[in-house]
């Protein structure tokens, strides 16, 4: 009898300012898959984490090639939330044979343009928030950890030279199957049409559901594992 071949590893990626330790784990996503058998890489992204990150933007203008050279030999599935999701999005682009599946989180048509929040939330990060601060990026400092990241580091994420950028023929080129899912109540992903429709997607929205607590609840955890092992 013909062995079966293993499922593939999940990759996990996070949004900006976010952690591996937020958005998945304290949110029970080992132990979800874990139970359906499969295994789990929680990647922190480039310039996360306390240990000695660098503040030079330039360092991070090719985030989804750093990602890349740290995944494993063979096809993933990828979950992304946020950055995680653009950041998927340019490895199914990139590399099509490195990803069989992908469901992503946070993302609508602000994929097609440069963060619109992305310099007031460097400035907040730096000096903190002003008056004119934008109530997304308020929302964005209420539930980043300072702990698990460094300030200057997400700064400089935020300010890199690449965001990534697509455009609409970047979208219909991509082959990979795909699932995008967003909270109904998303002030940051820009949800809209073109993105939908450029997958040839119908949009799935949570109800209730923000931007920051999209990972945390189970109808995204849910539709996530559920698409992966379908």
């Amino acid at each position: 009898m013909m062995a079966q071949s293993p499922s593939p590893t999940i990759v996990l990626l996070h949004g900006c300012g976010g952690s591996p330790e937020a958005e998945w784990e304290a949110n029970g996503w080992p132990a979800a898959i874990a139970a359906i058998g499969r295994r789990a890489l929680f990647v922190r992204l480039p310039g996360h984490g306390r240990d000695g990150p660098s503040h030079d933007p330039a360092d991070y203008a090719d985030l989804a090639g750093m990602v890349l050279n740290g995944l494993p030999r063979g096809p993933v599935d990828i979950i992304g939330f946020s950055l995680g999701a653009k950041i998927a999005l340019a490895l199914a682009l990139r590399s099509p044979d490195s990803v069989r599946r992908m469901v992503l989180g946070g993302i609508g048509d602000n994929i097609f343009a440069p963060e619109s929040f992305g310099e007031a939330a460097a400035h907040a990060l730096e000096h903190g928030p002003i008056e004119q601060t934008p109530p997304p990026v308020l929302a964005f400092l209420e539930t980043w950890d300072p702990g698990l990241n460094d300030p200057a580091a997400i700064a400089a994420v935020l300010r890199r030279p690449a965001n990534p950028l697509f455009s609409v023929e970047d979208i219909g080129s991509i082959a990979t199957p795909v699932l995008v899912a967003n909270g109904a109540d998303d002030i940051v992903g820009q949800i809209g049409t073109r993105l939908f429709d450029g997958l040839g997607l119908d949009q799935i929205l949570i109800p209730g559901v923000g931007h920051f607590d999209l990972t945390a609840h189970p109808d995204f955890r849910r539709l996530a594992l559920g698409r992966l092992q379908a």
